[in-house]
């Protein structure tokens, strides 16, 4: 009973530095950390299906830990915030990820679309902190996710494209090198030149 008692007053200090903070806008947050974990676990099981013996594709390997690193940083991030704001995280169990892939076309295929539902859920978590007149959350959203959603499902695009032109044993052992050197978000040019 003394821990319950000692819980619920650490909680209430939480709640008395929370403005204007939904509590739909909590439950939506709630929902993008354990996607990103989702997403985050997924990968990780495909950078290892990568890196087995009879796949042999370190590049590809080292792409799906790099985007398998940046969803759980995401997920960091989010929850970071929501302690800022005086919420209540809230993790649920990680579903099961897909185990393997075809081929790494196929692979490639299936992580953009689990990107596309996680920008589709930034988007909505996005309008609803705009129909709670949260700038905050808007801005935080704004800020650290929607443009690395979109330059990274562009390069997705990109490799599902090069890939499928390349369809055959030969071509995929050139596009891991191809992927083994750009990485999944290449470094932005300077337009002033520096």
């Amino acid at each position: 009973m003394a821990f319950g008692f000692r819980y619920c007053g650490r909680r209430h200090m939480a709640m008395i530095m929370r403005q204007n903070f939904a509590k739909c806008c909590e439950k939506k947050l709630n929902d993008q950390i354990n996607m990103e974990l989702k997403a985050c676990h997924q990968y990780l099981a495909m950078a290892y299906h990568c890196d087995r013996a009879d796949v042999s594709s370190p590049g590809v390997h080292k792409f799906f830990l790099q985007a398998s690193t940046e969803e759980r940083e995401h997920a960091e991030k989010i929850m970071k915030y929501m302690n800022k704001r005086g919420g209540l995280i809230r993790l649920s169990a990680v579903p099961e990820p897909m185990p393997c892939f075809e081929d790494t076309l196929a692979a490639l295929k299936y992580a953009l679309e689990m990107e596309l539902e996680v920008n589709q859920h930034l988007l909505d978590v996005h309008a609803l902190a705009g129909q709670q007149n949260d700038p905050n959350l808007c801005d935080f959203i704004e800020a650290n996710f929607l443009q690395e959603q979109v330059d990274g499902q562009k390069v997705l695009a990109d490799y599902i494209r090069q890939l499928e032109r390349a369809q055959s044993e030969l071509g995929e052992y050139l596009f891991d090198k191809y992927i083994t050197a750009a990485g999944m978000h290449p470094p932005s040019v300077d337009p002033k030149g520096h």
